[in-house]
């Protein structure tokens, strides 16, 4: 399991981002992804067992660009 937490500059609809989410090329349909978005701030919880991680460059570039797709304007802060 992997956990990543991001802050964003602007509010992103949850509902807007699944969708680009889902249009996203590069994601990977492998891991199981949990997105909970709290105010500005996403949490996110992929599983992926223990033996095949996402790297997290990757998976920052993926949920960036899903973001950029909503919000171009909006800039992303990993905690």
């Amino acid at each position: 399991m992997q956990r990543f937490i991001a802050e964003l500059s602007n509010l992103i609809d949850k509902g807007e981002f699944e969708r680009s989410w889902r249009g996203a090329s590069d994601s990977n349909p492998n891991f199981t992804m949990d997105f909970g978005f709290d105010g500005r701030r996403v949490s996110i919880t992929i599983d992926s067992g223990f033996s095949d991680q996402w790297q997290s460059d990757n998976f920052h570039r993926t949920f960036s660009s899903a973001i950029h797709r909503v919000d171009q304007n909006c800039n992303i802060r990993w905690l």
